[in-house]
């Protein structure tokens, strides 16, 4: 009995210490502090971008003063987004890493129950954006499916089972001793912490930005050398080769749904396919991958086809005009090369009255 309550106490040391030493990621209100401070017009460094951006979004939208009037729907390759990039218009970047079908759903409830939703919308449509939830290898997207479920409820879909959404990876991650090791000594051997700040640049930690978009560390911009962006795009080239995006068909139907239901709402929506590293793109030519590109491409096409809606920049970095000395990595770009995807919307939105 003595041992069996030993390990339970154990456990429980370890599920409560990654949650201490890891707020942003697991505790359960781990994003108040940087959405107050967001709201009250500061910024907020942390650790890892890794964080649970979800629930950021739910908390720092529920603090909103006014509905932007643009909104971004988008993953992490759209985290450098700032909002003077589009000048005319309020510009919110609601952008969640590495998301899936259910994150544009999930992401327009939680603006939805806020009352926050704006007249327009970017939404993008990224590669995997609709791979299967048994084919996806990361868990990030996890913390997100209450908010998809909502929606899907809403919307009058039929949900995803709990057996097929269930957190598995991200509870197992609580209970990980090796985790809670690299949470502890991060912490204890920490530079800077956690904290709100008026600064937008730090040394050691990256920034989160009321307009929703991000700055990096200046440890992280010493690391972003050309040499290591095109060693980058090579290594994920070799691996994506003969993995082409896969679709579900559950998610193109949703995503349908979602279109029909804005348009109700009056919301004016343009999609968009983040353009690659052409370092990445270029060497991907010929493959299984980037037959299954043409495959989105396609399918988003048919979407703006079906709600008329118009599209924005291309998976093809040529089109857009973006180099590869506007990459971290293969698909990750600074605002410079996303300025020119925006200026794009700009010349549209203006052209049909603008605000």
């Amino acid at each position: 009995m003595l041992c069996l309550l030993l390990i339970i106490a154990g456990v429980a040391a370890v599920w409560n210490g990654n949650k201490s030493y890891a707020p942003e990621m697991y505790a359960e209100d781990g994003m108040v502090a940087p959405s107050q401070a967001l709201a009250n017009g500061q910024n907020y460094a942390v650790f890892d971008l890794n964080l649970n951006i979800r629930k950021l979004r739910d908390e720092q939208v529920a603090r909103f003063t006014e509905t932007p009037d643009l909104v971004l729907l988008g993953a992490s390759h759209w985290q450098e987004a700032n909002a003077g990039l589009v000048p005319h218009l309020k510009m919110y970047n609601a952008h969640v890493h590495r998301d899936y079908w259910e994150d544009p759903l999930g992401v327009t409830e939680i603006l939805v129950r806020h009352n926050r939703l704006p007249k327009k919308m970017i939404i993008a449509i990224r590669d995997n954006q609709f791979t299967p939830v048994s084919e996806r290898k990361d868990f990030l997207w996890e913390p997100g499916i209450p908010f998809y479920r909502a929606m899907a409820d809403r919307l009058g879909l039929e949900k995803e089972t709990l057996w097929e959404t269930f957190p598995y990876q991200r509870v197992r991650s609580l209970f990980s001793l090796s985790m809670l090791f690299d949470n502890f000594t991060r912490w204890q051997n920490a530079d800077e912490r956690p904290h709100a700040s008026l600064a937008k640049h730090f040394e050691s930690l990256d920034a989160l930005l009321p307009d929703g978009s991000i700055t990096w560390s200046d440890r992280h911009m010493q690391l972003f050398t050309p040499e290591r962006s095109k060693k980058e795009a090579l290594n994920f080239s070799a691996l994506r080769a003969n993995s082409p995006p896969l679709v579900d068909p559950k998610g193109v139907a949703a995503f349908d749904r979602l279109l029909t239901y804005l348009k109700s709402q009056g919301v004016t929506v343009y999609l968009v396919n983040p353009p690659f590293n052409p370092i990445y793109y270029d060497s991907l030519r010929g493959t299984p991958y980037a037959t299954g590109l043409k495959k989105i491409e396609a399918l988003t096409a048919n979407f703006a086809a079906a709600h008329g809606l118009r599209t924005l920049g291309s998976f093809n970095p040529h089109k857009v005009g973006c180099d590869a000395s506007m990459y971290i990595d293969a698909e990750h770009a600074n605002a410079k090369c996303l300025k020119k995807i925006f200026d794009e919307f700009s010349a549209l939105d203006v052209a049909k009255g603008g605000k």
